[in-house]
């Protein structure tokens, strides 16, 4: 056999193995028998902790258990160019030339398992036909905002409701009173006997202040025979700084508030104190909750802030303090 010919035969057969991956046909036996020794139990040991259906909670959108999931990719892009290990991320991402991008995150591959990565990317990245991996609470849902608002409740249009019927009519002509009464009766249930004024009072001050009632505050509403007496109660205590005090404290919980940083050094958050006292006038003032929103994501580009009831400077870029707060780590990483 010719030189000339036998040169034809291996580039016929190099470049018809290249047109049936590329075509989606079968890989040759040495390749998928290189796939199944060295790349899959590589992938299993390094990555299909965070990259697989399998994963507790899935990394960056990337499976890496199936060949549709290697070339689909995860939330940066598809993760190899079958045949272009040099242009594929997950070469580069192995290799730690990029301090951004640096897999897997605990150590770094040896040189023989970059290699084996590298020339199973440039064969094509081989890969047995096989069914489809099964999610088992790692997978990503789809997440579909249409569904979503049709099926929540806080997205549904308001609509009025008539009143429902309920046996005891004159247990309370409050509305609102009259579905928790329907809900009652329906399970079969009685409202609890009123409570008495003393009793009354210690409750409503402690919901709207945390704090029970002075003597002095508790006399002052046993002696109210007003008909309204109540209504003043309540207004009393929504107009006390103590009202914001009190709830401020659940928004302060939720964007993790304190006054030091935690961790082993604990360093004091300078200024944190301020945030928290516009977060109190905030709630004492009624601010809108999108009006209280928007100054924490941008206080500082807000046309027209809110100014300090006292002190007059600008009230609505405290409220990006909440960027500063939470937990931080003094390692020297």
């Amino acid at each position: 056999m010719s030189k000339l010919l036998k040169a034809c035969m291996l580039w016929f057969s190099v470049a018809s193995s290249a047109w049936l991956q590329a075509a989606g046909g079968e890989f040759t036996p040495g390749q998928l028998q290189f796939f199944e020794t060295r790349i899959r139990p590589l992938l299993a040991e390094k990555c299909y902790k965070c990259h697989s259906h399998k994963a507790r909670k899935l990394k960056g959108g990337l499976y890496l258990d199936s060949r549709p999931g290697v070339l689909k990719g995860g939330d940066t892009g598809p993760s190899i160019m079958p045949g272009k290990s040099g242009e594929s991320l997950l070469i580069k991402a192995v290799e730690y030339k990029n301090p951004d991008l640096q897999m897997p995150p605990k150590s770094k591959l040896t040189v023989a398992q970059i290699k084996d990565l590298e020339k199973w990317v440039d064969d094509g990245a081989p890969w047995p036909k096989e069914a489809a991996p099964s999610s088992s609470g790692g997978a990503r849902e789809a997440f579909n905002l249409a569904s979503r608002r049709a099926g929540h409740w806080s997205w549904k249009p308001i609509a009025a409701r008539s009143q429902p019927r309920v046996k005891n009519s004159k247990w309370s002509g409050h509305p609102v009173d009259r579905f928790i009464l329907s809900r009652l009766e329906n399970e079969g249930l009685k409202p609890s006997a009123p409570a008495e004024r003393r009793t009354f009072q210690r409750r409503l001050t402690f919901a709207l202040h945390g704090l029970p009632p002075t003597q002095d505050q508790v006399q002052a509403f046993l002696n109210d025979k007003s008909s309204n007496a109540v209504e003043k109660l309540v207004d009393r205590l929504l107009d006390s700084p103590r009202f914001g005090e009190r709830w401020a404290r659940h928004w302060l919980d939720l964007v993790r508030y304190a006054e030091s940083r935690g961790h082993e050094f604990d360093y004091n958050a300078a200024n944190a104190f301020r945030y928290r006292d516009y977060v109190i006038r905030a709630f004492n003032s009624d601010v809108p909750y999108n009006q209280f929103v928007t100054e924490h994501v941008a206080g500082d580009l807000v046309p027209n802030p809110r100014l300090h009831p006292e002190e007059n400077y600008n009230e609505s870029v405290l409220g990006t303090g909440f960027w500063f707060l939470g937990e931080w780590i003094h390692s020297p990483v």
